[in-house]
């Protein structure tokens, strides 16, 4: 998988946690009073976050990997 393919899949990721954890906070505030899945939905909610970071993370070791092999590229174009 390329660089490019590799950050495109991981933006769609991200949109993807991004849209279902608006989808958490929404029911979140709908359903506060039941403390059963009140429980729950935090519990999806922290595991959400905490798969951001993770994506973010990865997000980050793709931007520099690109930024790297972009790098290389140029040095190969001006010699």
């Amino acid at each position: 998988m390329s660089d490019s393919e590799a950050a495109g899949r991981l933006g769609r990721a991200l949109q993807r946690l991004d849209k279902a954890v608006e989808r958490l906070e929404r029911a979140l505030a709908v359903h506060s009073g039941d403390g059963a899945e009140l429980g729950r939905l935090e519990a999806a909610l922290k595991a959400a976050e905490a798969e951001q970071v993770a994506l973010a993370d990865a997000n980050r070791m793709a931007a520099e990997r690109l930024e790297q092999t972009i790098g290389r590229l140029r040095g190969l174009l001006a010699s």
